[in-house]
């Protein structure tokens, strides 16, 4: 099985949660799978000025939750950068399975094509 399929939509589900005031952790709506996870990690643009500052290669993810650190002065920051960058690689994602979809579907016109030319070849010379 092609491993672009569309299952569920990724989405953040929950507000950040934390049990030492400095790791947060929010909810997806579904585990995003890896070529997900790559749009994600591209999805931030330019490098902020601020080494503190939200960026995507600083999330990590655990199945179905992201995780960043920040102080809680940063978290809405974060929790906005972090909406941005799902909706960026919800996007991207959606493209590439049409686009994947859509070379399969060249691919088996292309086969049926050679198939039938090739019946046509053999029902042409099946007499001699």
């Amino acid at each position: 099985m092609d491993s672009l399929t569309r299952t569920d939509v990724v989405r953040r589900t929950t507000g950040p949660e934390t049990t030492n005031g400095s790791r947060w952790e929010v909810q997806l709506s579904a585990t995003p799978p890896p070529e997900w996870l790559e749009f994600f990690k591209q999805s931030g643009g330019p490098p902020a000025s601020s080494a503190a500052a939200p960026r995507p290669q600083r999330v990590t993810f655990d199945r179905a939750s992201i995780v960043f650190k920040s102080d809680e002065d940063h978290v809405e920051q974060w929790i906005q950068a972090i909406d941005r960058w799902i909706a960026w690689a919800e996007a991207r994602y959606a493209v590439s399975l049409d686009e994947a979809s859509r070379q399969r579907s060249m691919r088996l016109d292309d086969e049926a094509r050679q198939r039938e030319r090739i019946q046509q070849l053999n029902d042409r010379f099946k007499n001699l």
